[in-house]
């Protein structure tokens, strides 16, 4: 009967932990835009306008995000509302794709590299940002992300209006 116990308590430990991964993989991979309630900025993807809720985007399928507002976003695209410029991964072919391993004693972080104004910088100094003082956000996920900045997290690279008034 203690075996029985036993057993049975080692499965549902076994599932209640595969469980718990699966949802923190799952996750990981949510991308979430949040917009000033009643402005709807032009969103664009791989350069064609997209005239559809941004809710019908697969997240997984995001390479990067950029956001454009202000006089910038106007000029260039006739948009006070702001721009949001999403590049989405290209398909892989799987006869020629290869599988890369980063070892996790390379990459300890755990949250993406964030760069404000040039100078790498954390969480809560973005937190600190007011929406009035920046002036774009560029997100850079994938192969990207850790080729140029060696962060297999992502970029977050803020640049405020202060920087480009110098």
């Amino acid at each position: 009967m203690k075996k029985l116990i036993s057993t049975v308590f080692v499965v549902l430990l076994s599932i209640s932990l595969i469980q718990a991964q699966e949802k923190k993989n799952k996750a990981k991979e949510n991308i979430v835009v949040k917009v000033k309630e009643g402005a709807k900025p032009d969103i664009y993807v791989d350069g064609k306008k997209f005239d559809f809720p941004m809710e019908l985007l697969d997240n997984t399928r995001i390479e990067s995000i950029n956001v454009i507002k202000g006089d910038k976003a106007l000029k260039e695209y006739n948009s006070p509302n702001g721009v949001l410029l999403i590049k989405t991964k290209k398909e892989i072919d799987s006869e020629k794709s290869t599988v890369k391993i980063y070892k996790k004693s390379v990459y300890k972080e755990k949250e993406p590299l964030i760069i404000i104004d040039g100078k790498t910088s954390n969480q809560e100094l973005l937190k600190k940002l007011s929406p009035d003082d920046i002036e774009s956000i560029n997100v850079v996920k994938g192969e990207t992300a850790i080729k140029k900045y060696k962060a297999p997290n992502g970029v977050i690279i803020v640049i405020t209006k202060k920087v480009k008034d110098k």
